[in-house]
């Protein structure tokens, strides 16, 4: 078994010496994988005077440079051969500028895995049957974008009857609409079903679809929410996370400890999914540093800067190390998982990215 495969068949919140161990040795892994296959990377890190061998602690991997995610919009970055590759995901649906991650089935297998052991470990999969409504889109025509592949992965956690696409593509406009009514009667449907429910997606389609509609329904205590893609495009409507939830509860009857959040980034790949409390935990499958936008030196816990992130399953897409444009910080959690939380504060710039949420939001104001 190799170090990647033996790191992804640990719990995913455990984080004693030997799991930390685990995770070094599959980086190292990894990351010599791409220093070896990939020329960008290897002139990228020779130049900084970096080489995976020297990855011995902890300490060594905030020392891994980290490649900015505009390249990965600016240019299509790949280790595996083109005829290896079995998916190719997308960041944007139409227009702006598009990441593109690259999986060979290996790497395709690891991130499957890797999600459901997360989900797992955080009590959110289920033998159980459950109908789904997912505000994203259909995946039959979006095979290629990160959120739809994302939901469609999610419904595989447990049992599944009915699976409702709130965004549908539509022949006549030849691009892709929110059905409004579909929603509302498939959420209808769910309630009068007897079978529980779970909701994906961008909240702020949710939360604006039920106040422009004003429906109130119970879904059953056994039903659960999963949010993800935030509120981009939405902020002046963004309520708190808790208010939000309490929201959810009143009008849809999914209990506020079954309502959780994720944040991920395609170029990444890593989930990162609330716990109870609300907080969005670090697994050690991945590692996040805060660095100052200024130097990029390394920033204290509990500080904010720029988020690194760091993962080892993709051997055919060269991101081990990933310097991104979004402020957070790493902070700690009373819920009793060990290990950190990540805490977003935004995207750096003013510029606005037009990523899949933000095309998604759009969909309303059509």
């Amino acid at each position: 078994m190799t170090p990647t495969e033996k790191l992804l068949n640990s719990n995913p919140f455990e984080f004693s010496g030997a799991s930390r161990a685990l995770f070094l040795e599959s980086f190292k892994e990894n990351a010599l994988h791409h220093y070896n296959n990939h020329t960008f990377t290897k002139r990228l890190w020779d130049k900084l005077g970096f080489h995976p061998s020297s990855i011995k602690t902890e300490e060594d991997l905030t020392k891994v440079p980290g490649t900015m995610v505009h390249l990965y919009k600016e240019h299509e970055l790949r280790t595996a051969k083109k005829e290896d590759l079995v998916l190719t995901l997308t960041s944007s649906g139409t227009g702006g500028q598009k990441s593109q991650q690259f999986l060979d089935q290996q790497s395709l297998n690891n991130v499957k895995k890797l999600a459901l052991t997360i989900h797992q470990s955080l009590g959110m999969a289920s033998d159980k049957e459950y109908n789904y409504l997912c505000f994203t889109y259909d995946p039959k025509v979006a095979n290629d974008l990160g959120t739809a592949f994302t939901d469609e992965l999610l419904t595989n956690f447990t049992g599944k009857k009915e699976v409702y696409y709130a965004i549908q593509w539509q022949e006549d406009k030849q691009d892709f609409a929110l059905n409004e009514e579909g929603v509302i009667e498939a959420l209808k449907r769910f309630a009068a079903s007897g079978t529980s429910t779970r909701i994906l997606g961008f909240p702020a389609l949710l939360f604006e679809m039920i106040e422009k509609h004003d429906i109130k329904l119970d879904l059953g205590a056994d039903s659960w929410l999963q949010t993800g893609g935030g509120w981009k495009g939405k902020a002046d409507k963004e309520i708190p996370k808790k208010e939000f939830r309490k929201f959810i509860e009143e009008r849809l009857g999914i209990p506020q400890k079954n309502q959780r959040d994720l944040f991920g980034m395609v170029e990444h790949g890593i989930p990162y999914v609330d716990c109870e409390l609300g907080n969005l935990h670090i697994p050690n499958y991945a590692r996040v540093f805060v660095r100052s936008p200024h130097d990029l030196s390394l920033r204290p816990k509990g500080e904010r800067g720029l988020l690194h992130f760091l993962c080892s399953y993709n051997f055919s897409y060269p991101a081990p190390s990933l310097l991104t444009t979004d402020y957070g910080r790493v902070g700690e959690c009373a819920c009793g998982i060990k290990g950190d939380v990540l805490i977003l504060e935004g995207r750096a710039g003013v510029s606005k990215h037009k990523g899949c949420a933000l095309k998604a939001l759009e969909l309303l104001e059509k």
